[in-house]
């Protein structure tokens, strides 16, 4: 029964790999911006004496490991040498990387060391491309040595001419040695990193390449990925699940890597699409846009092996900033514009599908992000996908901001066009204040309400009252309602208590002008008041509401007397105590400003 269960569990298997290798083949093709582009050229000495320190071939291996392993954001170039350059493949994007494992298969270890060539034509290669970063990773296993003195004279000569090429093209150079004699620190090959702001390794052994490798992606190259399993193999069928741990990503890459040959390697997975790379020492699995944190996998591999298995995951995001302002009257009397401060808060959205919202699984929620902002250091953590930047005070006149995210502290590689350019409004005017023509007309006003009321008393007996009609309602306003209204009436007519009450002014279309009446029966409040239907608001500049007063209610704001026939500017977070007609009802009017994260929970009510 055990051996019936094994046949058919291995046959399922079987069908789900022959499905997937139905699937189309083919690698994630997003265009790159040149800001976000790296650069690296894996130069290999394949002189003679590497037969000896590399019998089993396992430097292409680590090629593989090196190239498969990083974000698709890097070109990758190839350059061989021995007595002269074997193999140069030039750079290629993420599409293109397996030519460079098949150049890297087909050298043979044979000739001198002319290192010099080929660290020649890995700078040039690398000069080709635009990219942010520029590296050279050297594998040799000796000095270099040419059929004579005054040839190896000449190599070296060339040899550290390419490596000032490389420092003064800003291109870092890292340098594995490889068998005992490059165990010597003064080696002439070691001096390139010395030179060039890179790190030197020595593997005593082949085997040891594989270690170095994983040092320069993760100390240098800084390349996020994680260690899925260790697996000792003893010659059988090994199953094991593999963990993606950010299931949103645009890419994840799961790299098999053993000191003996993988066999029979299945995958049962949910992805847009899939590509399989194999070698002899090596399986890449490369999917795109993944479904399911979960992956089954099989394989097998020799009695007394260890199969590594690595995930590397992948982002293309584009940064949306959102601008939100906040205006206060300034203190100094000669101001002519209000104090206004920006708040930006960035979202992350994947690059194919700008509506998809991204970093917002649980493992990235509160992670710190960090950056500059026109040069000055900030730091947030995400919330819910999202970071907020540091207020940003005093922004009298337009002006843009240059951002940048560093997304260091998140465990995986983010593929992004920096800097983030955001534009910020600058403050609104203040209202232009002449008393001169209030005086005036106050004046006038008063010798008006004399002559007024003698006409009124001489017309009334003679004359029977005559019905006047409502005043016009105010021009439409241009600009847009943000805010809302906290209403608290403090005294009714009939003594009853109302609770405090909100209305969404952002909801209201720009153009629209309200009477306080509309806003009253909006909030379902059945206490008549009188003379609220001849109070008007609407929509001002700088974020602001205009009240314009048509009524013979007794409205104040700071003490200030709100006069009839009149308009007045109400900024946010101030104060409208109103005294209807029958002076008796009052009411309380709080201007309060409205966040988007407000905005989005009131659009989901």
């Amino acid at each position: 029964m055990k051996w019936k269960y094994s046949f058919i569990h291995i046959c399922m298997i079987s069908l789900i790999c022959l499905l997937v290798c139905q699937m189309p083949l083919k690698a994630t093709t997003i265009d790159i911006p040149p800001t976000a582009s790296k650069a690296i050229v894996f130069l290999l000495d394949a002189s003679n004496s590497m037969n000896s320190n590399d019998r089993e071939r396992l430097a292409k291996d680590s090629i593989a490991q090196l190239i498969y392993s990083l974000p698709s954001n890097y070109m990758v170039g190839f350059v061989a040498y021995h007595t002269d350059i074997v193999s140069s493949v030039e750079m290629v994007d993420n599409s293109g990387r397996d030519s460079i494992m098949e150049a890297a298969n087909s050298v043979r270890y044979t000739g001198y060391t002319n290192a010099g060539a080929g660290l020649t034509r890995a700078v040039e290669l690398l000069s080709t491309v635009d990219a942010t970063e520029k590296t050279v990773v050297m594998l040799s296993d000796g000095e270099i040595i040419m059929a004579n003195d005054e040839a190896t004279i000449q190599v070296t000569n060339q040899f550290q001419t390419a490596v000032s090429q490389a420092g003064e093209n800003d291109i870092s150079i890292h340098v594995i040695g490889l068998g005992s004699e490059m165990g010597n620190s003064s080696n002439t090959i070691f001096s390139a990193s010395e030179q060039t702001n890179g790190r030197n390794y020595h593997a005593p052994k082949a085997e040891d390449i594989q270690s170095a490798v994983d040092s320069i992606l993760l100390e240098q190259l800084h390349i996020k990925k994680t260690t899925a399993a260790i697996v000792d193999t003893g010659g059988g069928i090994d199953e094991l699940d593999i963990t993606i741990p950010t299931k949103n990503a645009t890419n994840a890459r799961i790299l098999f890597i053993s000191d003996s040959p993988i066999q029979n390697l299945k995958a049962d997975f949910n992805a847009g699409n899939v590509r399989q790379v194999s070698g002899t020492h090596y399986t890449l699995l490369e999917l795109s846009h993944p479904s399911s944190e979960k992956i089954h996998v099989s394989f097998q591999g020799n009695e007394g092996s260890q199969v590594k298995v690595d995930v590397i995951t992948e982002y293309y995001i584009t940064m949306n900033p959102q601008v939100t302002y906040e205006d206060m009257e300034p203190v100094e009397e000669d101001a002519t514009h209000y104090e206004r401060t920006a708040q930006i808060d960035i979202s992350f959205c994947d690059t194919e599908n700008p509506e998809r919202q991204v970093l917002m699984d649980s493992i990235f929620e509160g992670k710190s992000l960090s950056g500059t902002i026109d040069g000055q250091v900030w730091s947030g953590s995400l919330k819910s996908g999202i970071v907020s930047i540091i207020p940003q005070h005093h922004i009298e006149k337009n002006q843009t901001l240059d951002i940048v995210v560093d997304f260091e502290n998140l465990e995986t590689n983010v593929i992004v066009q920096q800097p983030l350019a955001v534009a910020l409004e600058g403050a609104p005017e203040l209202p232009v204040s002449d008393y001169r023509p209030v005086v005036i007309g106050v004046g006038i006003g008063i010798l008006l309400v004399v002559l007024l009321l003698i006409y009124l008393v001489v017309e009334h007996k003679r004359r029977k009252p005559r019905t006047i009609s409502d005043p016009p309602l105010p021009e439409p306003s241009k600009y847009d309602y943000t805010g809302r209204l906290n209403i608290y009436i403090t005294q009714t007519k009939s003594s009853r208590d109302v609770p405090p009450l909100t209305y969404n002014l952002f909801r209201i279309p720009g153009g629209k002008v309200l009477s306080l009446q509309e806003i009253l029966d909006g909030c379902d409040v059945s206490e008549p008041m009188e003379g609220a239907g001849r109070i008007y608001l609407k929509a001002g500049a700088g974020r602001c509401l205009v009240l314009s007063n048509e009524s013979d209610c007794t409205i104040m704001q700071n003490r200030e007397i709100l006069l009839k026939g009149r308009s007045y500017l109400i900024g946010l977070d101030s104060k409208v105590d109103i005294t209807f007609e029958d002076e008796m009802t009052e009411m309380v009017l709080q201007y309060r400003e409205v966040r988007p994260n407000e905005i989005r929970n009131y659009a989901h009510t």
